[in-house]
């Protein structure tokens, strides 16, 4: 899949002060249009370093829903983000245990690991382009980083349990309005005469990000951790994945693996995919992945380690025994279908 990345971090009253980071993922798709995603978050209290991480971490981490290797560009402002690649600079601070050239520890370890996990399945060429020097992609990074600050800022108070905020858009064709942005009355238009399926959710934690409903490019919808994990090799857990739903009537949904989850966390799903059905749907029956760890590892809040769509349930069916079958012509193919 080829993919273009725009990225960008801002922070008022760097350090320490309120932030955010915005993003834009581009493919085309299978008609050759321009598809795009937004991405950003806010911070209570963070850099602006740590923001132009968080930006291009957003990016990468969302490439895992395409379920297959990404390449292409990433364009970023920071130049303490492309030089440490065309540099090589994280090359040298991983050969030094995470040290610089002077011998004082790399700042924001976290975030660079994180972002090399996310970036290990894909081939990203990092390139810098000049900040506020209308590119419209970076302008449209800079403002989503921005006005994601200034949320942060006015809506985190010290002391608050919660201290950040991650949003992401639909995807949607570039250029397109997004989604909330038509007038009022052109929305309960639209809205009115859709098929789609209507679900009932209950969130069980206030730290996972809400569900986002599938779009045209893909029919799966993730599932993240509501729990801090740490797995030994060979260990067995039930992860909470923080929801709860009423599904309709003849419905079920189906839960597997993402594409990525092998890759980036080491564990499988123990049963293969699950099966939710309408029977469970209380308030209190949570969502959970049943995993099994092929290797030491952890798994974090907001980790996106599954993923699961809704079915229509087999119709009732009734087995009638009969003396022989119809003969069927294989024309050749199938195990049993020689000619």
């Amino acid at each position: 899949m080829q993919v273009t990345i725009y990225t960008d971090g801002a922070a008022r009253g760097n350090p320490d002060g309120p932030g955010g980071y915005g993003a834009i993922v581009q493919y085309r798709d299978e008609n050759g249009d321009l598809m795009e995603k937004e991405l950003r978050g806010g911070y209570a209290r963070t850099t602006n370093n740590r923001m132009e991480l968080m930006g291009v971490i957003a990016a990468l981490e969302e490439l895992g829903s395409f379920r297959e290797p990404c390449e292409g560009t990433l364009f970023s402002d920071s130049r303490y983000v492309v030089d440490a690649f065309l540099k090589r600079w994280i090359v040298n601070w991983q050969k030094n245990g995470w040290k610089t050239a002077s011998g004082a520890p790399v700042k924001n370890q976290d975030l660079w690991n994180r972002l090399l996990k996310a970036l290990e399945p894909h081939s990203i060429r990092f390139s810098w382009v000049k900040g506020h020097a209308d590119h419209p992609e970076n302008e449209r990074c800079d403002r989503l980083a921005t006005t994601a600050a200034d949320e942060a800022g006015a809506s985190f108070k010290a002391g608050d349990p919660k201290q950040s905020f991650e949003e992401e858009s639909v995807w949607k064709k570039a250029g397109d309005p997004a989604p909330g942005t038509l007038p009022a009355d052109r929305q309960m238009a639209d809205m009115s005469g859709t098929d789609a399926l209507k679900i009932r959710i209950r969130y069980l934690s206030d730290r996972i990000e809400k569900l986002q409903p599938p779009d045209n490019s893909a029919n799966w919808v993730d599932l993240r951790a509501a729990e801090d994990v740490a797995l030994k090799k060979g260990d067995f857990r039930l992860i909470r994945l923080g929801v709860a739903m009423k599904l309709p009537e003849g419905y079920e949904a189906h839960i597997v693996p993402r594409s990525s989850t092998y890759k980036n966390f080491g564990i499988i799903q123990a049963n293969h995919y699950g099966v939710i059905d309408n029977a469970y749907s209380g308030d209190g029956d949570e969502w959970m992945v049943p995993v099994i760890a092929m290797r030491d590892t952890s798994i974090h809040i907001n980790d996106r380690i599954c993923q699961f769509r809704i079915e229509k349930r087999q119709p009732d069916i009734i087995f009638e025994e009969v003396d022989h079958l119809d003969d069927t012509d294989r024309g050749g193919f199938g195990s049993t279908g020689i000619q």
